[in-house]
């Protein structure tokens, strides 16, 4: 399966991928008609989904609190951009949960990126955030979402009805819990540069080790 990275650089980079991630959707997310996301960002012209790409780009770096965040990872294959991973949590201190969102544009759908993308998302997730658990909904006519989730453990956590564009949408709720993470096969992941900003994620600093003299 041919790697995949997810990355968020510096500003002059986040300017490029966020173009990038506009024309990536401009040409395809989801097949006519279909409905997979609880907003229907990807569901208009291409000019209106390029549109609504940059706008949520912009709304959610200005919305980031420490407490209630939602992170947009570019997905690159080759050095091109082929689409989005998005993990959030909110007051994840408290409710040790996350949840895992992701896009790709069509042109790059099932070819396995998914399931890259995913098992990233889940590392930073338990292994960096240091969650219990993970969440992930997807749309009843959203198989590929689904299976994905099937792969690494998630299991049945009921069926949610939202009103989407006018149109009533069943979503199907799925849960990962950090024990069942553990026992699935793990994908290599490599995190660069999570210790320099974790304090941005709700998660306090590892303390600095101490030299400890014991006088007797």
């Amino acid at each position: 399966m041919a790697a995949v990275r997810c990355d968020l650089e510096d500003f002059a980079a986040e300017m490029f991928e966020s173009f990038a991630w506009a024309q990536v959707a401009a040409d395809g997310v989801v097949p006519p008609g279909a409905v997979h996301f609880p907003q229907p960002w990807a569901s208009g012209t291409p000019e209106q989904t390029a549109r609504n790409i940059v706008q949520n780009h912009w709304w959610t770096r200005g919305d980031w609190r420490e407490d209630n965040w939602r992170l947009l990872l570019a997905v690159f294959r080759d050095g091109q951009v082929i689409g989005q991973q998005n993990p959030s949590t909110r007051d994840v201190r408290i409710t040790r949960e996350a949840r895992t969102g992701f896009w790709l544009g069509r042109r790059f759908q099932g070819r396995g990126f998914g399931t890259q993308m995913r098992a990233a998302a889940l590392h930073l997730a338990f292994a960096c955030l240091g969650t219990e658990r993970v969440t992930s909904t997807a749309s009843a006519d959203n198989a590929a979402s689904r299976h994905v989730s099937e792969k690494f453990g998630y299991e049945p956590n009921g069926l949610r009805r939202l009103a989407v564009d006018q149109h009533l949408v069943e979503a199907h709720e799925a849960i990962l819990t950090v024990e069942r993470w553990h026992g699935q096969p793990q994908q290599p992941t490599l995190v660069k540069g999570f210790d320099e900003c974790q304090h941005l994620f709700g998660v306090p600093a590892a303390p600095e080790p101490l030299d400890v003299v014991l006088h007797v």
